[in-house]
């Protein structure tokens, strides 16, 4: 699943950030009974993915989003809202990293 997510996010899904993802997590946390679903994951850059653990920050899956197995809700502290969405799907490049052995590229 965190292939894929890497895959399919790209870049980091807090809505300001065009890091490259290199964290793969639960958006509703496991320790709070958040599911390890592809609806309840998304990729994140590093900074951000240990950000979102400071006081005051919560996400949430975003049922109302027309994407449902890709919208965040994403909360700050002081209060304001935004939604993200994983980008458009594209199609699959496999590259030989070494012989017999393929990797996919983002």
């Amino acid at each position: 699943m965190s292939r894929f997510l890497r895959f399919r996010d790209r870049i980091c899904r807090t809505p300001w950030c065009d890091a490259p993802v290199r964290h793969s997590d639960h958006v509703e946390s496991a320790e709070e009974g958040g599911p390890t679903t592809v609806a309840n994951t998304q990729g994140l850059c590093e900074t951000c993915n240990h950000g979102k653990q400071a006081r005051g920050w919560t996400a949430r899956p975003d049922p109302g989003h027309p994407a449902r197995t890709t919208g965040v809700e994403t909360t700050t502290p002081t209060g304001h809202r935004f939604t993200s969405t994983a980008p458009p799907a594209r199609k699959p490049v496999w590259v030989e990293v070494e012989p017999g052995v393929w990797d996919l590229i983002a």
